[in-house]
């Protein structure tokens, strides 16, 4: 990461924009309520001590490391688990360090799917000099949160019966820069992933879909990409840096305010008082921003105070950030599936549209000084999403 370098204007020269009109159906107050229940009733799975998905990951993960392995059996074992094809992306890097064997990870849910909503984020740790670096914001946090959204709404994604969309989960290796971040010592497994995705299918779409003709680039199935980064400091807080999935991140504020009016998490995290596109942060999204995927990246701007210290370990997290992010991940899962019989009567309760005109710059921990200087650290970004037309995926149980 580092903010030495903006990024390109990609997202400026972008010829496709992110737009769904079933994407922003509204979960029914019954819905969220059911969703953020059953959250707080997990909540030990994100416990900083004890957690089974995020205290295996609160080590150093250096690669090559034995708290790296730790990560990708937990990874493996969770997801393997609940019936996900896992893939490996092994290749080796050529780092100012050497040569190093890194591994993608990549998880999906239903690989014969014909589209992806993918959440994202790195698993390893920074090599630094002075210490074993830990990073619980960056990225073991991210990391928990996308096992908990996976095996949190599993009962809810094991019902539907489209072949339409398949939750995809990738956890990214090499992010981190071994010197200094430049274009060639920064996401090492990004790049790589995104080369052989843009050329062909994952490994497990091509078991799925067996010897038909359907094995078209895995890019070309990727429907939306979030990355996460930075996540679960008290000052968690998020800006919308991607211009053309902006209205995504709207979508996403307005969700979390209901979330918030009715009590279910204890504050708001994304920052509607920025101008989206005012900040370029350099991450594992460039490669595919550059191949016009679509991606909203939540990582914390301004970046948390241990950023790259290592003071980044678990004295450094909120379980409060960490329990509502756990809430508004599964909500905003959960919204691409929602059955539409079930959604809010707009009679009864206020739309996600008419919270639009509401006031929903009330974010606690907004910067805007910092923000809008684009002082930001280390991560670098560029931007670039298209869209294309999402079917609302139904059959889903909501009273359990």
């Amino acid at each position: 990461m580092s903010s030495a370098v903006k990024a390109s204007l990609q997202s400026q020269l972008s010829s496709r924009k992110f737009s769904n009109a079933q994407f922003s159906n509204v979960l029914s107050g019954f819905q969220l309520s059911r969703l953020a229940e059953a959250s707080q009733k997990q909540r030990s799975w994100l416990d900083i001590q004890k957690g089974e998905l995020l205290a295996p990951v609160l080590v150093p993960r250096q690669i090559g490391s034995p708290g790296y392995r730790a990560a990708q059996g937990l990874i493996v074992d969770t997801l393997g688990k609940l019936g996900y094809a896992i893939s490996w992306d092994n290749f080796t890097a050529s780092t100012p360090a050497g040569n190093v064997k890194m591994a993608n990870i990549i998880a999906t849910r239903n690989p014969s799917a014909a589209k992806r909503l993918v959440l994202s984020a790195h698993y390893e740790s920074k090599v630094m000099t002075d210490g074993d670096f830990v990073g619980a914001t960056d990225s073991a946090v991210p990391v928990a949160l996308m096992l908990d959204v996976a095996r949190g709404l599993a009962d809810k994604i094991d019902q539907l019966t489209s072949r339409d969309l398949s939750l995809q989960l990738i956890f990214f290796d090499g992010e981190e820069a071994y010197h200094e971040w430049t274009a060639t010592d920064s996401i090492y497994g990004a790049r790589h992933l995104a080369d052989i995705w843009e050329k062909g299918p994952d490994s497990a779409t091509v078991a799925a879909l067996g010897g038909t003709a359907q094995h078209v680039p895995e890019l070309q199935r990727v429907e939306l990409m979030v990355l996460l980064d930075l996540i679960g400091a008290s000052t968690t807080a998020f800006v919308a840096l991607e211009l053309p999935t902006a209205d995504l991140f709207i979508q996403l504020g307005k969700l979390e305010k209901r979330l918030h009016s009715a009590g279910h998490i204890s504050r708001t995290y994304m920052n509607m008082t920025v101008q989206p596109g005012s900040n370029n942060i350099a991450d594992d999204h460039i490669p595919f921003v550059q191949r016009d995927i679509p991606v909203m990246h939540l990582i914390s701007v301004p970046f948390p105070e241990v950023w790259h210290t290592l003071d980044d370990n678990a004295k450094a997290l909120d379980p409060r950030v960490i329990a509502d992010m756990s809430i508004i991940l599964r909500s905003f899962v959960a919204r691409d599936k929602a059955d539409p019989q079930e959604l809010e009567p707009l009679s009864e309760e206020k739309s996600e549209a008419d919270i639009a005109d509401d006031d929903v710059s009330d974010n606690s921990n907004n910067n805007d000084d910092a923000i809008l200087a684009g002082d930001g650290p280390d991560h670098q970004e560029a931007s670039n999403f298209p869209g294309t037309g999402r079917a609302v995926l139904s059959d889903i149980d909501w009273s359990t």
